[in-house]
């Protein structure tokens, strides 16, 4: 599999509009951050984990062509807003004024695998994709698929992936992140893909053991150094991965509070006080902030 990260910032993204920090106004593209989404490639599918505001311009920077699937951790906006953009991938019937010759996707329309809350959320906030109408503009034709019947035993199968959602905690909200595999010569492939959340429910680190081991690559939420409420701090973060004990481990969801490099240094500087990444570490795997652009083959 090959996994894309075409944002790894907060709600607000990086630069902040209208600040000037020394982040905000750093040279070092590392410290660009889109809000949080990822790209995952595997021999024959294509997709994606969130859709937010900056989506359409993430899928034309990364060279998105296709999309099989689409998985949304949760409804707020920075995660969700750039819905709209997947009608490209697949479209409702519409209207051309000039030779009114009409063009629509076959099926039912692209997956969108989420929680009924956030699924429910989608009708309300995007309505207007799910009213018929005569003519017009194209509208994504989008197939809303209810996470929760997928499990352990029965995941989401999209063409050569499995895919399992595993719940995680933020705040107040239950959402939900992903757990990607593939099969191939005899040898399991995986992502953990666990963003916002301020905890790890003792289940879905148990469900990443059985079904994947120690996967090959984590991403999980590290929003900054200091405490929050809805989100891991960088040690919080630290301490779940040491538990999952991924091959390699990158934080994402990362405010202008630090500098990519400032972050890469705390990792590296407390990685001694776990002992499962110190062991990872010196087994020359990766525990690091990602950025924007950064491409992972696994």
């Amino acid at each position: 599999m090959k996994l894309t990260f075409m944002g790894t910032g907060t709600s607000h993204g990086v630069p902040v509009i209208g600040c000037k920090c020394r982040v905000c106004t750093s040279p070092d593209l590392r410290d660009v951050r889109f809000r949080s989404s990822v790209f995952i490639q595997s021999d024959e599918a294509d997709v994606v984990v969130d859709t937010g505001p900056e989506f359409r311009l993430q899928a034309v920077k990364y060279g998105i062509q296709k999309l099989d699937s689409v998985f949304i951790t949760h409804s707020h906006a920075d995660h969700l807003n750039g819905l709209d953009d997947l009608r490209i991938f697949s479209h409702t019937k519409a209207v051309d004024p000039f030779n009114q010759k009409a063009d629509e996707t076959e099926g039912e329309g692209l997956p969108i695998y989420a929680d009924r809350k956030t699924l429910l959320d989608i009708i309300n906030r995007f309505d207007y994709i799910f009213k018929p109408v005569k003519e017009g503009g194209g509208k994504p034709k989008l197939n809303l698929m209810n996470c929760s019947v997928y499990n352990e035993k029965n995941p989401v199968t999209v063409k050569d992936l499995k895919v399992y959602p595993v719940p995680l905690v933020h705040g107040s909200l239950c959402d939900t992140g992903w757990l990607f595999v593939q099969e191939k010569n005899g040898r399991k492939s995986s992502i953990a893909y666990l963003t916002d959340c301020n905890e790890i429910p003792l289940k879905a680190f148990e469900m990443i053991k059985n079904i994947a081991g120690n996967p090959d690559v984590l991403v999980i939420d590290g929003l900054r150094e200091k405490a929050h409420t809805t989100h891991f701090s960088f040690w919080q973060a630290m301490g779940a991965a040491d538990k999952i004990c991924a091959r390699n481990t990158y934080i994402t969801h990362i405010t202008h509070d630090n500098f990519y490099i400032e972050i890469f240094s705390y990792i590296q500087e407390n990685i001694k006080f776990f002992e499962n990444l110190k062991e990872i570490k010196s087994r020359g795997g990766n525990i690091a902030p990602a950025f924007d652009g950064l491409v992972v083959e696994v």
